[in-house]
């Protein structure tokens, strides 16, 4: 028997995601498309299609890595949705603090 498929989101929205996040790491290290570009030896314009929704570039994943290492961080941070992380990051504190409260009560 084979299982059918179950998506729950289309391919925008992980290619969003994507887009975001790298925006995000180039401006937080003060990077110009220019500087990534670079950095990670593909076009300024290869990573103005890839930060621009509007254009459907689709990305590989030895790209990505190519950017990741430009970036110093590890490629699964362009998969995270920062409020996601968030959430999760909250859910992890809450229970930390929920054992450290049980421990010193026992």
């Amino acid at each position: 028997m084979i299982k059918e498929a179950l998506y729950f989101h289309d391919d925008e929205y992980y290619y969003e995601i994507v887009r975001a996040n790298i925006k995000k790491y180039r401006l937080e290290q003060k990077l110009t498309q220019q500087d990534l570009a670079d950095l990670s030896g593909v076009s300024r314009q290869y990573i103005c299609d890839i930060e621009n929704k509007n254009r459907n570039k689709h990305i590989t994943i030895a790209i990505l890595g190519r950017i990741a290492d430009a970036l110093n961080i590890n490629i699964i941070e362009f998969f995270i949705k920062e409020d996601e992380l968030r959430v999760e990051i909250k859910s992890v504190l809450e229970a930390f603090y929920n054992t450290e409260k049980e421990v010193i009560n026992s």
